[in-house]
């Protein structure tokens, strides 16, 4: 059985779609626990709706303690063998879950998103087939550049793993806690990876709480603790390799050039971290001070000594 852990908040305009993909999955033995996160709109009444026509469905009301906790709470009611996060403003591809029951392995399973509902609705696995892609555990910050690490709606999940270590989604964060729960999961398998490409996840763009649309003070702390992690990460599981510190201080000086793009008004003391200078010493030692780094790097310095004057 695969359990699929839906978190609801305030998406009466889009949860029907997203039950809806939930439910008509090709591979039928699943449970879907929708756990309404203290909805004000009818988001909870839509959810006990669905219950009533669907016994595969568990309906959770609780009061609002925002995504992770919602997670957590579909965690510990789940039954199934597997584990998938759904975000209640997606939808699933109808043979997803088919997919990742077809192609088990000890590898750890990550599938394609997308953002165009088009290329989605369109895609047809038994038609086009299933490209399946395995990886390495070195090709870890390549699969992170490439944005498949981040999310937690992209992979299948062992909740035996998940339950053994008790790995958590960390409540009281608003920001970077799916890539913790991650790479708490990705510890504890010791495994390679394997990617079903196709647009498998359709998910909205603009997310409220990405980084691109994030101004807020203590981004630049996130971001520093964030980077922090992975780089423990990648030490202790032995994959600090020359290619993963390339991405990973590449990746690093371009996340720091935007938290200070979209928040420097709001924190010109992050100009003074130490961390710019390790940033740029580990571009300039791993070979990807690009030309659009260099120039990031003008700007930075640029800013630094606007906001020392005001």
């Amino acid at each position: 059985m695969v359990s699929i852990v839906i978190p609801v908040y305030n998406v009466e305009e889009y949860l029907r779609e997203c039950v809806d993909s939930v439910l008509n999955q090709t591979y039928s033995d699943i449970e879907v626990i929708l756990v309404d996160d203290g909805s004000t709109d009818q988001s909870g009444n839509i959810c006990d709706e669905y219950a009533e026509m669907d016994s595969r469905i568990k309906v959770i009301h609780k009061k609002n303690g925002g995504v992770s906790a919602a997670r957590n709470t579909g965690i510990d009611k789940a039954v199934g063998e597997y584990l998938l996060f759904v975000d209640s403003d997606d939808a699933i591809h109808s043979e997803l879950v088919e997919a990742y029951m077809s192609n088990l392995s000890d590898r750890i399973s990550l599938c394609d998103f997308d953002s165009n509902q088009e290329k989605w609705r369109q895609f047809n696995p038994k038609k086009d087939g299933v490209q399946i892609e395995q990886m390495e555990r070195s090709a870890f910050m390549k699969l992170f550049y490439l944005d498949y690490m981040n999310v937690p709606f992209n992979k299948l999940f062992r909740a035996d793993m998940i339950k053994k270590n008790n790995i958590r989604f960390p409540e009281g964060k608003s920001l970077g806690e799916d890539l913790i729960f991650n790479l708490d999961y990705i510890r504890a398998m010791k495994t390679e990876y394997q990617i079903l490409h196709g647009p498998f996840y359709y998910y909205r763009e603009n997310r409220s709480g990405s980084l691109s649309n994030s101004a807020r003070k203590d981004l630049f702390a996130v971001q520093k603790e964030l980077f922090g992690e992975l780089k423990q990460f990648l030490q202790e599981t032995g994959i600090w390799t020359v290619e993963n510190k390339a991405y990973y201080y590449g990746i690093l000086w371009d996340r720091l050039y935007l938290t200070a793009k979209r928040c420097g008004e709001l924190d010109s003391q992050m100009f003074k971290d130490l961390v710019w200078k390790e940033a740029w010493n580990g571009c300039r030692e791993n070979g990807v001070c690009t030309w659009k780094r260099r120039l990031k790097k003008l700007q930075v310095e640029k800013w630094r000594k606007q906001y020392e004057r005001t």
